[in-house]
């Protein structure tokens, strides 16, 4: 039984039924065609996971006192909503505190990033109007002036480029994938892509694990973990689009694989020692969680144009440690603009607005950490240890002034970090540290839980540092690894 299907899940979920397994997994949110994604930001009910609320789509928004988060839910898990951006991170960041030194993480992971680069389709974002036009030619610009021309590039990611909005037969998986559609440079990947180019796992790990016969059960929360005597494990589910009714069931199986994401699986586990079902957990359980110190800025100017491209087009390295990616919307009005503050009088334009306002993303390696307890029947968090996560990167700030220079705009922030000081993050990570102490980790190096070798892990949750960059293939990769080492059923 897998529990989630992103990245870690749709790993095992076609990994283990090419061994012989006999898959299920189970999903919380919905099963989504190309075509029933949002058609504008509009649409709220299709962007946001909010089931008592009428909504659900495919982001769910967590608020707790220092930390806001969005996760993504639905069939194929955090692919459906992410820019699809593919970072992969050096040598260095691998030998970053939290990694155990017992494993040579780059050597044993580097043939894992190529498979997963193969299998999620990963290709260099094509400069839609030229590199030195549009929102790209303006950060190429940026980087002239701060000394880093050397770094600014386009990003890899996971895309279909073939003829724009043509479709075509499958061009990764000798045809045994689905058809595909060439990507238009629309922008609105994180909608989830109603043109079929974006590479989400239901066009790669899920179809093909379906293909042999691995079930997937939408809609469905799992909500309690108990071992079965004699072996094996009992879950306890609720429908997820029932929030008043909660009509219950039970699924058995030998082995569960947690791949929840680092919110949802920590979540689960927590309430599972809190309820006694679990209650040998390790006191590591929570510790070593990371934001992957992210902070958005934005610059808005009223002749500015973007220009087409994916969501996420470029970026580029304003100092060693920090990495700023160039976001863009899309065209027409964006609820975004709800959630930015200007740093100075002006107020942004509001008439397409998504055309005339670039976000900057930036990520940070760094040492913080939070530590997420169980309290009143919730996750919250305190603090982990390092600096507290940031609510402005002055990296950041530098390439937003001198982005806003070139294109006579103004420096936007969002509100809930300038006003609130609540640290954001799409990418949270960790909270199930791999290592060989039950004392200090929550699973082995083969992302067993300790006391429980038919318990697995396979999502962010495992992972141990911030990367200082986007983690979907990370995840991919370690997933692919833990994989590797089950034996043919």
């Amino acid at each position: 039984m897998v529990v989630g299907s992103g990245f870690g899940g749709g790993v095992a979920a076609l990994r283990l039924a090419e061994k012989g397994y006999d898959v299920t997994v189970v999903e919380a949110g919905r099963r989504w065609a190309d075509t029933e994604f949002a058609r504008s930001p509009w649409q709220l009910r299709r962007v946001l996971w909010a089931p008592r609320l009428g909504m659900s789509g495919i982001v769910r928004v967590h608020v707790r006192r220092r930390l806001l988060t969005l996760t993504g839910v639905g069939v194929g898990g955090g692919s459906l909503a992410y820019a699809g951006v593919h970072h992969r991170p050096g040598a260095a960041v691998l030998r970053a505190p939290g990694w155990d030194p017992a494993v040579d993480w780059t050597a044993e992971l580097a043939p894992c990033y190529d498979r997963a680069d193969r299998m999620l389709g990963t290709a260099t974002a094509p400069p839609w109007a030229g590199p030195d036009s549009g929102g790209d030619g303006v950060l190429r610009r940026v980087a002239e002036d701060l000394g880093a021309a050397a770094t600014v590039g386009p990003v890899r990611v996971g895309v279909h480029f073939g003829t724009p909005g043509v479709r075509t037969d499958d061009p990764y998986f000798d045809g045994a994938g689905p058809p595909r559609t060439g990507c238009t440079g629309c922008a609105r990947c994180l909608l989830g892509c109603r043109v079929g180019a974006k590479n989400t796992l239901v066009k790669n790990y899920l179809h093909l694990a379906e293909k042999l016969g691995a079930r997937i059960v939408p809609l469905t929360t799992v909500t309690l973990l108990r071992p079965r005597p004699g072996g094996g494990w009992r879950l306890h589910t609720v429908r997820s689009d029932e929030p008043l009714r909660r009509r219950g069931g039970v699924l058995d199986a030998d082995h569960v694989v947690l791949a929840a994401g680092a919110w949802g699986t920590v979540e689960l586990l927590h309430r599972c020692r809190a309820a006694g079902t679990l209650p040998d957990l390790s006191p590591a359980l929570g510790t070593g969680t990371r934001t992957n110190r992210e902070v958005l800025v934005a610059v808005s100017a009223p002749g500015m144009d973007m220009g087409p491209g994916t969501a996420i087009s470029s970026e580029l390295r304003p100092d060693s440690r920090t990495l700023v990616q160039l976001c863009r919307l899309g065209p027409g009005l964006h609820p975004l603009a709800a959630a930015l503050v200007p740093l100075a009088l002006r107020p942004p334009p509001v008439r397409r607005f998504g055309q005339r306002t670039a976000l900057l993303l930036a990520m940070e390696q760094g040492d913080s950490a939070l530590t997420s307890r169980w309290r009143h029947g919730r996750m919250s968090f305190g603090p982990g240890g390092g600096p507290a996560d940031p609510v402005r990167l002055t990296a950041a700030d530098t390439v937003a002034d001198h982005y806003a220079r070139h294109v006579g705009g103004h420096r936007l922030a969002l509100w809930t970090n300038r006003l609130l000081r609540l640290p954001f993050t799409a990418h949270l990570l960790g909270g199930c540290p791999l290592g060989r102490d039950p004392r200090t980790s929550v699973a082995d190096l083969h992302h067993r839980v300790h006391g429980h070798p038919d318990l697995h892990l396979a999502d962010a949750s495992v992972i141990p540092a911030n990367l200082g960059g986007n983690p979907a293939l990370t995840v991919t990769a370690m997933a692919e690894r833990a994989f590797a080492r089950w034996p043919t059923a």
